[in-house]
């Protein structure tokens, strides 16, 4: 094969997200959605070559889809990897990691500070499929390698962490992971693929929940994971076996979000600090959680692994605790009440309640997650608009707690 004279240009992000890894050919603008479940031939022969393509194929949506092809091939180029590949929810392409890389007998590790759905895994799959799992403060990283045994195959984090915002050297966490002989699982929902990527820093696979920042409009649930090609053939295999497959309208949608993706994330972002210097200054609030801050404790391993800023998500423990918190919710005008993050429009949820319902008092408490606590997820609204109404809720809050 005779090199190519003149090599692809190293693109932008905001190219990337835009064109995909491809130059864009004659035609339709966007990927046309092809609504079909199943594909004919010509021949076996021809079937049979479709059906080894896998996920690259258009054989039988449970195996692979043009559509969904389409979105992987741009997500893939965004985190500058092989591959990658859609799923349901993100919780599905987190059961899907965690199937394909542990058996009977393996053993996990996992931050306590994980999200409520992946504390809830990994009791079921203790209970049912034979794994043990221990779980580590994120807080405390010389601590970790004590959890570790000989038979532990992963070392899931997530960084930052959903809702205290704790900071993961993912690099530290890599090689720990690789010298005990486990891969590292990195669930970078909370970054998104264009705030940090956590395959350059030495994890074997990466994880989101597509229904926040890379969906970006609330209106789709769906899930991805990301990686070497060899990594993920595994997770292809759990894809197919459980049919965990998104629709190709949802994949679309994913594809078009994905083109915004660079410009939604640093308005969030700035936006976010923004506002979570201003409530360190508020009397209404007791704590602010945003590796943006300078004394935050992950400040500086966030600074070198974020470039485009800490990201849409801060979290503040209100003065009054759990019950000044449900009055600080319920009294904003702007800022939605709802439980996701990495919309357009800003969102404030009480973890206590949603994420981490599932842990329970004691396990919130040992995770730092405090009763009071109210996780915000900043849109892209004007910042001076969303501090207005932070500032009446607490206020008001305030003043029904006297």
């Amino acid at each position: 094969m005779t090199k190519d004279p003149k090599p692809r240009p190293v693109r932008g992000v905001r190219t990337r997200a835009v064109h995909g890894p491809h130059a864009t050919p004659p035609g339709p603008a966007g990927t046309p959605i092809v609504h079909s479940a199943t594909f004919s031939f010509a021949s076996l022969a021809a079937m049979k070559a479709e059906q080894a393509l896998g996920p690259r194929g258009a054989f039988y949506q449970r195996y692979g889809h043009p559509t969904l092809r389409a979105c992987e091939q741009r997500l893939a180029a965004l985190e500058d990897t092989e591959t990658a590949l859609l799923f349901s929810s993100g919780m599905a392409a987190i059961s899907a990691v965690f199937m394909s890389l542990l058996a009977a007998g393996d053993h996990v590790v996992c931050l306590d500070q994980s999200y409520g759905g992946t504390h809830a895994l990994l009791a079921w799959g203790a209970e049912r499929l034979g794994w043990s799992y221990d779980l580590v403060d994120a807080r405390r990283p010389g601590e970790w390698e004590r959890a570790f045994r000989a038979e532990t195959r992963l070392f899931h984090v997530e960084s930052p962490t959903n809702p205290i915002l704790c900071v993961v050297d993912l690099r530290q966490a890599a090689e720990l992971a690789h010298r005990r002989g486990a891969r590292l699982a990195v669930d970078n929902t909370v970054a998104s693929p264009i705030g940090q990527q956590p395959l350059a820093h030495g994890a074997d696979v990466v994880m989101y929940s597509a229904t926040k920042s890379i969906g970006g409009h609330s209106d789709l649930l769906a899930g991805a994971v990301a990686g070497p090609a060899p990594a993920l053939e595994g997770v292809w295999k759990v894809r197919k076996i459980f049919g965990a497959v998104p629709d190709p309208g949802v994949a679309w949608q994913i594809e078009r979000s994905l083109k915004t993706l660079p410009l939604r994330v640093e308005a969030a972002n700035a936006s976010a600090l923004e506002i979570a210097r201003r409530l360190t200054e508020h009397p209404g609030v007791a704590a602010v959680h945003y590796p943006g801050l300078p004394g935050h404790p992950g400040h500086a391993i966030a600074s070198r692994q974020m470039p485009m800023g800490f990201g849409p998500l801060l979290a503040f423990e209100v003065r009054g605790g759990a019950g000044a918190a449900e009055q600080t919710v319920q009294a904003f005008q702007l800022v939605r009440h709802a439980p996701s993050l990495g919309g357009v429009e800003s969102l404030a949820s009480l973890p206590a309640f949603t994420s981490h319902v599932q842990l329970g008092p004691e396990g919130r408490a040992r995770a730092g997650i405090a009763e009071g606590l109210v996780r915000l997820s900043v849109g892209i609204e004007e910042a001076a608009d969303l501090w207005a109404d932070l500032d009446q809720a607490l206020t008001r809050a305030a003043v029904l707690d006297v």
